[in-house]
């Protein structure tokens, strides 16, 4: 591990990574608002995912990411970290 670089933990497979490695999902607590990757300015309730089909996967299937940002279950969301991953 680096000095300089700054280290998250997957919420679905608790592996330690580089943040340049993993999706960064934060809801913003009085607006409400998802934004994907946000840059610093944006506070709020963050989890980080790996750039990983199947952490991506499976952080839907149990729903846990819906848990931790304290939402209803979102198809449009889904969506857009998905497409994430195809970039």
């Amino acid at each position: 591990m680096l000095e300089n670089e700054i280290y998250r933990k997957c919420i679905v497979c608790n592996k330690i990574k580089s943040r340049s490695s993993l999706i960064k999902i934060t809801r913003n607590k009085s607006t409400g608002e998802i934004k994907i990757n946000p840059d610093s300015k944006f506070f709020g309730r963050s989890t980080y995912i790996c750039k990983s089909e199947e952490c991506v996967n499976n952080a839907f299937k149990k729903g846990k990411l819906f848990k931790i940002l304290h939402l209803a279950p979102d198809e449009i969301l889904k969506e857009k970290i998905r497409a994430v991953l195809e970039k």
